[in-house]
């Protein structure tokens, strides 16, 4: 008996050692953006005999979500309920946020009601899910269940849920969850404040992020408070405005960063801004910012932008690390220029890097070849994004098509449409999003699923032929007469 134990001892630290090798190579995979090699990995485990244990799952899951594999989703759901670890409260969350980011928010939330026990990590997973998909009286709901269980929402909470909705660029959005959050009590961490700045000014009001950013104690404001301001003013042109906070910041004793470089050369974008450009790129020299990757990446954009590529490309060259990001505005700066092949080379050069080409990176290339009507090259980059799965994308399918067109090749035009049909390639349906009575109802076009639709088509209809007959025109007439 004790001899068996001992063995199923030794047995049991010998797969705890082996595991976290395959644990470390997996999570290194998504570390890097190699997703469908980790879960290749995890295959392996599985065929290797190995038991994946409780931090196998979360990163098979983070990798799934990361490429939003659905298939493959379920298939890690599967395991992860045959194994002993299916109570344990970091797997049961990592499979939360798993189907969140796989845009499947009813499995997520079935999955999540059915946890036994909830931390605040699981209610942050759910709750941003819901709030990707502004279902504010959701997030409303679970906010106030989450608080009667007795966990508290926090910073981290109030500032995912506003990142989770800024795609939508609704500043009335912002203002929900501004206001969730001083009725909370979240308002006074400077954290939170920063990213509401921040939100408000991508939303476009920078007349609601100036009142946040003046309401912050001047104690207490940050370089990241300063750095908002900047980047929302810079993102909407206003240069004065940029420039007349900046020297504000400096003014009261902060030291820019990284970030506040970014901000400021996102102003200098054009030809005729060259000059303040390289004015800015010498203060971040004198700041020591000029090794940060962004910053190299955003000079070189910037130089390309501005006409002067050969300033861009010994930047370039002198980075030791490059991110596909660095790769895409070198190549994007040739490919504007006119200098195809120079764009060729470079792209040449990043697949050899191992670095993976990504759909900019496609798009730069596709312009330039269409700019200088380069159709030899046009034609190996269709081959080369059909082989590597680039070509299911709408935006990749209609460059193609132009570049066809403008040479008159209307068999290559023929082929990527039929490739279209075939494959389902298709523009997503336009959304419309109104509110009523506190709660968002979102429409598609042709969409008849509304729990009220019968009775919204007979209105529309209703509507439309009082149109046809002129009641419409008629009103605005007498809204004129009186």
């Amino acid at each position: 008996m004790v001899k068996y134990s001992l063995t199923q001892c030794q047995n049991h630290v010998l797969n705890f050692s082996a595991i976290g090798q395959w644990n470390f190579r997996i999570r290194e995979a998504v570390n890097h953006g190699k997703c469908h090699k980790a879960l290749t990995l995890f295959r392996q485990i599985k065929q290797n005999g190995i038991e994946p244990n409780n931090l196998t799952f979360p990163f098979v899951a983070k990798a799934c979500a990361k490429i939003s594999d659905l298939k493959y989703s379920q298939i890690v759901h599967t395991h992860v309920m045959k194994s002993q670890f299916n109570t344990h409260i970091f797997v049961q969350t990592a499979i939360v946020d798993m189907y969140v980011k796989c845009n499947q928010l009813d499995d997520a939330h079935q999955f999540f009601v059915r946890m036994p026990v909830r931390d605040k990590a699981s209610w942050n997973a759910i709750l941003f899910g819901f709030a990707r998909s502004c279902y504010l009286d959701r997030v409303s709901c679970l906010l106030r269940n989450m608080r009667s269980e007795g966990i508290q929402p926090d910073s981290v909470t109030f500032m995912g849920l506003t990142q989770a909705v800024l795609h939508t660029k609704s500043v009335k959005l912002v203002k929900s969850l501004h206001s969730f959050g001083i009725q909370l009590g979240i308002s006074a961490d400077v954290s939170v404040a920063n990213t509401w700045i921040a939100a408000y000014a991508k939303c476009g009001d920078l007349g609601l992020a100036e009142v946040v950013f003046n309401e912050i104690n001047r104690n207490f404001k940050t370089v990241v408070s300063w750095n908002s301001m900047i980047a929302g003013h810079a993102n909407f042109g206003n240069v004065f405005d940029a420039v007349n906070v900046y020297k504000c910041m400096l003014h009261d004793g902060f030291i820019p960063d990284a970030g506040t470089v970014v901000s400021l050369l996102a102003l200098c974008m054009q030809p005729e801004a060259l000059f303040q450009g390289m004015l800015i790129h010498s203060h971040g020299i004198q700041l020591g910012c000029d090794l940060d990757i962004c910053v190299i990446n955003t000079l070189v954009s910037m130089y390309s932008k501005c006409g002067d590529v050969d300033s861009a490309r010994l930047l370039f060259d002198s980075m030791s690390d490059r991110t596909c990001v660095s790769w895409n505005v070198m190549i994007s700066g040739y490919a504007k220029k006119g200098d195809v092949n120079e764009a060729f080379t470079l792209f040449n050069a990043m697949v050899v890097a191992g670095v993976k080409p990504d759909l900019v990176t496609m798009l730069s290339l596709i312009s330039g070849c269409g700019q200088v009507g380069a159709l030899k090259l046009g034609e190996w980059l269709d081959d080369y994004s059909a082989s590597n799965g680039l070509k299911d994308n709408l935006i990749v399918c209609n460059a193609f098509i132009d570049i066809y067109a403008s040479v008159g090749r209307w068999d290559g035009v023929a082929t990527i449409r039929t490739m279209m049909r075939s494959c389902r390639v298709r523009k997503s349906p336009g959304q419309s999003r109104i509110e009523v009575n506190g709660k968002t109802h979102i429409f598609t076009v042709e969409h008849r699923g509304h729990h009220e639709g019968k009775l919204i088509y007979e209105m529309l209809d209703a509507l439309n032929l009082y149109s046809k007959k002129g009641y419409f025109q008629h009103l605005d007439g007498a809204e004129h007469e009186s």
